[in-house]
């Protein structure tokens, strides 16, 4: 019998669905209000204090003269493939990044060629003999300058016969000019809202489940009943209100 008890308690220790609900219902406007204030935030973060950021994108086609290599279509493809990465890293080198910061008359003098690197984003895909090229910048104009320049700058000293570099001659071609960007690439401000909105219901749920923790106060008769295990057999009202009525 003592056993039978002792389970049923445990049983009992356990919070229910309808007690998770009524916790939530019972703190209904400080959910409503943290949520509220984190929204507030993310809307002014994406729409006030973030400064846009425009992407222009450009193109560079890696080819091969089978005719003049005095090699077959298929070698010339395959030797194109194992020069991609070696192209990749060329463009975006201090020697061609140098060059664009001495030509784009937008870019100041302070510069530096990690800063304009970091802004530059270079990508290829499987058996294609295309490098992608995007940059990223507050002014969009300007964005589309450094795209083109790079490009252009790193086709013209690759085929410098001066420079020596043999194996990156004559194999570079503009595919895609950069164009300037009409639409902003970030921030992706209705994302960020949506983000700042769940966050929000996420910290006002634990803030309140943590008081609810560690609240040491019963709410009803019957919460006594189940933490301590005794029978209650009468209640004071506890507001001045609840009191009148009983009166």
């Amino acid at each position: 019998m003592d056993n039978m008890n002792q389970q049923q308690f445990v049983e009992e220790e356990g919070m229910t669905l309808q007690e998770l609900f009524k916790i939530v219902w019972l703190n209904k406007f400080l959910i409503i209000f943290i949520t509220g204030f984190a929204m507030i935030l993310g809307i002014v973060y994406s729409y006030v204090l973030v400064i846009p950021k425009y992407t222009a994108e450009t193109s560079i086609i890696v080819q091969v003269d089978f005719e003049v290599s005095e090699t077959s279509e298929q070698s010339a493809i395959s030797i194109a493939q194992n020069l991609i990465l070696t192209y990749k890293e060329f463009v975006i080198s201090s020697l061609i990044v140098e060059s664009v910061i001495e030509d784009v008359d937008g870019l100041s003098s302070d510069y530096s060629v990690g800063t304009l690197k970091n802004s530059i984003s270079i990508s290829s895909q499987s058996n294609v003999l295309i490098i992608y090229i995007s940059v990223e910048n507050e002014d969009p104009a300007l964005a589309a300058e450094i795209a083109n320049e790079l490009v252009g700058n790193s086709i013209e000293i690759a085929d410098d016969d001066e420079q020596g570099y043999v194996l990156l001659q004559n194999k570079l071609k503009v595919l895609d000019v950069a164009e300037t960007p009409q639409i902003p690439s970030s921030p992706n401000k209705l994302l960020n809202v949506v983000i700042s909105i769940l966050l929000g219901g996420i910290i006002a749920l634990a803030i309140v489940f943590v008081k609810e923790i560690f609240s040491n106060k019963y709410q009803s008769s019957s919460e006594m009943e189940k933490h301590l295990g005794i029978k209650v057999i009468g209640a004071v009202p506890g507001t001045m209100r609840e009191r009148k009525l009983v009166e």
